[in-house]
C-alpha cells in the first residue's frame, strides 16, 4: 500500500473510531452524572431558583406534596440558606464548588458544598458550606434526604 493510501485509510478509520465514540458517550450521561453532581445541582437550585419547585422535586427525586425546603435540617442549614439568597438577590456572583464526599455506607453519602464568592474590597473569597445527604432508593435513584450546615 504506498504512503498516500495509507493516510487516506488512517483519517477514514479516525473519524469513524470518533463518531463512534461520540454515539456511545452521547449515551452515557449517567456514566460522568454522580451522584455528588446532584447534590451540588440541588444546593444550587435551592438557593437560585427558590420558586422553580418543579426543579428541585425532579433533581432531589421528592414526593410532589413535599417542600424541597423541609429537606434543611437545623438553624444553620436555614441561615445559610437565607444568607445565600440574600447574596444572590443583591447580584453577589456565587460560585457553587464540589467539597469531600463521605461514603457513610453503599447506599448512603454526604456531599459538602462550598458556595463562594469575592468580598468587594478584599483579595479572598469568602464561603458558606452546607452538606447534602444522598441515599439510594428502592429503584437505583439517588435521593436527596436532608441538608445541613457543614461545620
Amino acid at each position: 500500500m504506498s504512503r498516500r493510501g495509507y493516510q487516506a485509510c488512517s483519517r477514514k478509520s479516525a473519524w469513524i473510531a470518533g463518531t463512534l465514540f461520540m454515539v456511545v458517550l452521547a449515551g452515557c450521561e449517567p456514566f460522568w452524572k454522580t451522584p455528588e453532581s446532584r447534590a451540588l445541582d440541588f444546593a444550587e437550585a435551592l438557593v437560585t431558583m427558590p420558586p422553580d419547585m418543579q426543579k428541585l422535586h425532579d433533581i432531589a427525586y421528592l414526593a410532589p406534596d413535599r417542600n424541597p425546603e423541609d429537606l434543611l435540617d437545623g438553624l444553620s442549614a436555614r441561615v445559610a440558606l437565607d444568607f445565600l439568597r440574600a447574596k444572590q438577590t443583591h447580584g453577589v456572583a456565587l460560585k457553587f464548588a464540589l467539597g469531600e464526599t463521605r461514603h457513610i455506607d453503599v447506599l448512603r453519602r454526604a456531599v459538602s458544598v462550598r458556595v463562594s464568592w469575592l468580598q468587594p474590597g478584599t483579595p479572598a473569597n469568602s464561603e458558606v458550606r452546607m452538606q447534602i445527604q444522598i441515599e439510594k432508593d428502592a429503584q437505583g435513584r439517588w435521593c436527596i434526604t436532608r441538608v445541613t450546615g457543614d461545620n
